[in-house]
């Protein structure tokens, strides 16, 4: 009976299979923690930003009616893009490997990459939303900016004119202007911040400011106003200045988003000329941001 051309991939595949699987699951998402995770069927997803209509005008007796009409504003595309890696094993070192470590390392180091790409390919988007190099929102700014522009031209800011440090002073005007939002035709839309995320030397002063039951770095013993705010925290290790921090409100009132158009898929099969056993890794996203609103964030001061 002749031997099929699968057949040694496919006696490695099932084991290697689990081991991708069992050590994804063990690896933390920090990813998902900032972004709305979204599934999308499409080549590309595509937002567009509305402005509402304005306020109700006084309407004087046998007068008409005066009416308004709302205004559309710039689209945002999410094209995916597509990033695969791969190994080989050939048949006479997977033979020869007395200690079976050969496929299991090269599985776990394989999912990984598909774990470490994920979180880097976002952490080029968080490094980004101070430049806006490649990651603009519906007004051709980067996510954090002092010259944010309304489709009525007005003009907003979600970052301090000066960055500093993540302290009390900093965390306090960072939740003012969340709660002083306003939205494209300038009525307010209050927003209520509740995580920070910070680079790992930040982690200590966000556990602090969090999480104490006294105001941090005094000794008048004033009650910390932020503890009863229910504050939360979140290290983002991928993150390249250290110094970098951010408020964000919940998912639901801010627009950063990472769709999936294929989560990592693994396959295998075998080179009918060498024998090699190969494995692939495979899967195909987007991200970026439309509207700015809900998030505030400072680059740091050192």
């Amino acid at each position: 009976m002749p031997a099929t051309t699968g057949a040694f991939s496919a006696l490695l595949a099932p084991g290697l299979r689990k081991v991708y699987i069992d050590y994804m699951k063990k690896w933390p998402e920090e990813y998902s923690q900032i972004a709305n995770l979204q599934t999308s069927k499409r080549a590309y997803e595509e937002d567009r930003i509305f402005a509402g209509l304005g306020s109700f005008l006084v309407k004087k007796e046998g007068e008409p009616i005066q009416y308004d009409t709302g205004q559309q504003g710039n689209a945002k595309r999410y094209t995916h893009i597509a990033s695969a890696l791969g190994f080989r094993v050939t048949r006479e070192a997977f033979a020869d490997d007395l200690y079976n470590v050969i496929g299991p390392k090269m599985a776990r180091s394989l999912a990984q990459s598909a774990t470490d790409s994920v979180e880097l390919q976002f952490g080029a988007l968080w490094d980004d939303i101070f430049a806006g190099a490649t990651y603009l929102g519906f007004d051709g700014k980067p996510l954090a900016s002092t010259t944010h522009v309304t489709v009525f031209g007005a003009t907003q800011v979600n970052r301090p004119a000066t960055d500093v440090d993540l302290g009390v002073s900093s965390l306090r005007a960072a939740l003012e202007n969340l709660e002083n939002t306003l939205d494209e035709r300038g009525f307010p839309r209050m927003k209520r911040g509740t995580r920070l995320i910070v680079g790992s030397s930040f982690q200590w002063v966000a556990k602090e400011l969090t999480e104490s039951a006294q105001k941090p770095y005094t000794a008048d013993n004033e009650k910390n106003v932020f503890a009863d705010m229910k504050l939360s925290y979140m290290v983002y290790h991928y993150q390249s200045d250290p110094n970098a921090w951010a408020l964000s409100c919940p998912s639901s009132e801010q627009d950063v988003n990472f769709f999936w158009r294929e989560r990592p898929i693994f396959e295998n099969s075998d080179d009918f000329d060498t024998k090699d056993a190969k494995f692939t890794g495979y899967m195909r996203n987007s991200m970026g941001f439309g509207d700015w609103r809900g998030w505030y964030a400072s680059s740091g001061s050192t």
